[in-house]
């Protein structure tokens, strides 16, 4: 008998891992492609193989080449290309920049002017005051179609932002739409307002020193214009209000003096009430004659008789001044139904000289306010300050060549890692 012990190997062959894993229904199967099944959490490759390899390595062997790919397209070739054009085709760009303020003039307030003032400002219109918005909508007015319009009467912006040598992508189109000229306008354009303050800064690019400044300028013109013209309309508003007002009043005494002639005209007296006053004094008067008269005849009636002549004439004398007395009475208090009398003529006539002098008050009171709008319209009420003219620049600012050139790559970077990641991952859930 042979005694040499017998070495059993601990490490498995190729064919006991093939064949164990025949005999086992669990560790590994094959499925309708041929493909290796998950078994555990670990697959077998091939035979030989020393050791398993996790099943996910696969999967991202599988997808690196569709990752370079699209890192070279996405990421490489656009970043190389745009520092390419940065450093050899981009054309310099220079800023031009001017501040200014928008202020209100302070108007003059005249102390104890009361009820003056408050009427004046009534008639005149308030004159509006641009506040904290005044250099806000010289700003927006900057950036409008309008104000392109206004600049390219005064310069040719086709031909500044289309300079021979310009690069292809920076320059302005040919032939461009108003449109298309308000878009390249507002890119070219930078306007800011400090809150506090109210300082409007312009900055404006070209491409040329000389071209920045002079667009620079132009800006501060337009907007002088703009302000001018504010100042003006609400000038114009002004005095135009207390000029309608005046026309009004004066109006208003020219229709009180005309209702004053065609009643004087119609009754046939200058003045009612000193016709009234004379009509009392001569009924005063009668009356008193009247009782002298009365007390006469009262004495002769005592010495002689009732039909002797002189008692009869004192008696004819009392009963015609008893008819006087009656008709002066009419003339005054309308007794009798007959047309219009003294003391009706009296109210009308009232009626109508109060009319005429609260029209003519009225009329005074709306030239004061006149006056005094004249006076406001001859302030400048909206001023433009220019406190940092335009300067010729001397260096290039744009196009920012090396900050550009490290946040581009930058940025596409991210946005390929984000889809990059969201495609893996929904290729990841739909498996």
């Amino acid at each position: 008998m042979n005694d040499q012990p017998t070495t059993v190997s601990e490490t498995p062959t190729a064919s006991d891992i093939v064949a164990g894993a025949g005999a086992s229904k669990g560790a590994l199967a094959k499925s309708d492609g041929g493909r290796p099944q998950r078994g555990g959490g670990m697959i077998q490759v091939r035979q030989g193989t020393r050791g398993l390899i996790p099943a996910g390595l696969f999967d991202v062997a599988r997808k690196v080449p569709i990752l370079w790919a699209s890192f070279i397209l996405g990421v490489v070739i656009p970043s190389l290309g745009a520092v390419l054009y940065l450093a050899f085709i981009a054309s310099d760009q220079y800023v031009a920049e001017a501040r200014l303020s928008v202020r209100a003039a302070p108007m003059d307030r005249t102390p104890g002017a009361g009820a003056a003032n408050a009427l004046a400002k009534l008639s005149a219109g308030a004159l509006p005051q641009l506040a904290d918005q005044d250099a806000h909508i010289v700003a927006e007015y900057l950036r409008s179609r309008a104000a392109v319009e206004d600049i390219g009467r005064m310069l040719d912006l086709n031909t500044i932002f289309r300079r021979p040598g310009l690069d292809f992508w920076a320059r302005l189109k040919e032939e461009p739409r108003a449109e298309e000229l308000h878009s390249y306008w507002s890119k070219m354009l930078r306007t800011s307002v400090d809150g506090p303050s109210g300082i409007l800064t312009i900055s404006i690019r070209a491409f040329r020193p000389e071209d920045a400044r002079a667009l620079a300028e132009a800006c501060v013109r337009v907007s002088e214009d703009l302000v001018n013209r504010i100042s003006e309309r609400a000038r114009t508003d002004a005095v135009r209000k207390a000029e309608e007002e005046v026309r009004r009043a004066d109006g208003l005494v020219q229709q009180a003096l005309r209702d004053l002639r065609a009643f004087r005209d119609k009754e046939g007296i200058l003045d009612p009430g000193a016709a009234a006053s004379a009509t009392s004094q001569l009924l005063l008067g009668v009356i008193s004659e009247r009782g002298k008269l009365q007390t006469d005849m009262f004495v002769m009636s005592r010495a002689l008789a009732s039909n002797a002549p002189t008692v009869k004439a004192l008696k004819d004398r009392i009963d015609a001044m008893d008819s006087q007395i009656e008709q002066l009475r009419g003339e005054l208090t309308n007794k009798s139904e007959q047309a219009r009398t003294l003391s009706a003529a009296l109210v009308r006539f009232e009626q109508l000289e109060i009319q005429r002098i609260f029209a003519e008050k009225l009329f005074a009171m709306a030239q004061g306010g006149l006056e005094r709008a004249r006076m406001r319209a001859q302030q400048q009420q909206v001023y433009l300050t220019v406190f940092v003219p335009p300067y010729l620049p001397e260096e290039a600012r744009y196009p920012e060549r090396l900050a550009m050139s490290l946040v581009i790559p930058l940025g596409l970077m991210v946005l390929w890692s984000i889809f990059a990641l969201t495609g893996l991952a929904i290729e990841d859930h739909l498996t």
